[in-house]
C-alpha cells in the first residue's frame, strides 16, 4: 500500500513538474546554442543575437525580458523540486546527486536570476541595451558565452536527479503492475 501511495504522489504532481522543467530548460539551452552560433559563426553582434524566440518576444529591442521570465520560471520550480527531492535522499536519490541539484541547479540558477535582474535594470535605464550583467564585464567575456554556461551547468545539474527519480518511478510502476497481475 505504501508503494502505491508513493507512486500516486509521484505521478500526480512531482513527475509532471520535473518533466516540464527538464523539457522547458532543454529548449532554453537550445536557444542559447542558437545564440552562440549567431555570435561566433554568423558574426551577429551580441546585442542583436536574440536566439529564435527572442526575435518574436523582443521588448525594448532585446530578448532580456524573455530571459528574465524564462529564468525566473525555471528557478521557482527548482526550489519546489529541491524541497520535494530532499526526503528522497539517500533512498532514491544519492546524496551527491541531490547536492549537485541543489548547488549546480538551484543555487547557480538563483545567481542567474540575480544577473538577469541587474541586466533588466540596465535595459530600463538605457531603454534597451547596452545591458551588462554582473560577471560578464568582470570576467571580460560576452554575455552570450556566460549565459550559455549558466544554462548548460544548471541543466546538467538537474538531469542526474531526474534520471534517478524516473528510474525509481518506472520500476515502481512495473512492480505494482506485476503485483496486480499476480
Amino acid at each position: 500500500m505504501r508503494g502505491q501511495r508513493f507512486l500516486a504522489e509521484l505521478s500526480k504532481h512531482f513527475i509532471p513538474l520535473f518533466t516540464l522543467v527538464v523539457v522547458v530548460q532543454g529548449v532554453h539551452v537550445i536557444e542559447h546554442v542558437i545564440q552562440l552560433v549567431q555570435v561566433y559563426k554568423l558574426g551577429i553582434p551580441e546585442d542583436n543575437a536574440l536566439g529564435l524566440l527572442g526575435y518574436v518576444f523582443a521588448l525594448q529591442g532585446t530578448e532580456e525580458w524573455l530571459h528574465l521570465v524564462f529564468n525566473t520560471s525555471y528557478f521557482l520550480p527548482l526550489l519546489i523540486l529541491a524541497v520535494l527531492l530532499r526526503p528522497l535522499v539517500p533512498s532514491i536519490v544519492p546524496r551527491w546527486v541531490f547536492l549537485t541539484f541543489a548547488m549546480g541547479g538551484v543555487a547557480l540558477e538563483g545567481w542567474h536570476v540575480i544577473e538577469h535582474s541587474v541586466i533588466i535594470s540596465h535595459v530600463i535605464a538605457n531603454r534597451g541595451c547596452p545591458c551588462p550583467g554582473i560577471l560578464d564585464p568582470i570576467l571580460g567575456i560576452g554575455d552570450t558565452l556566460l549565459h550559455f554556461f549558466y544554462n548548460a551547468v544548471t541543466y546538467g545539474s538537474i538531469l542526474p536527479a531526474y534520471g534517478y527519480v524516473m528510474r525509481r518511478w518506472t520500476r515502481s510502476r512495473g512492480v505494482l503492475r506485476s503485483a496486480e497481475a499476480g
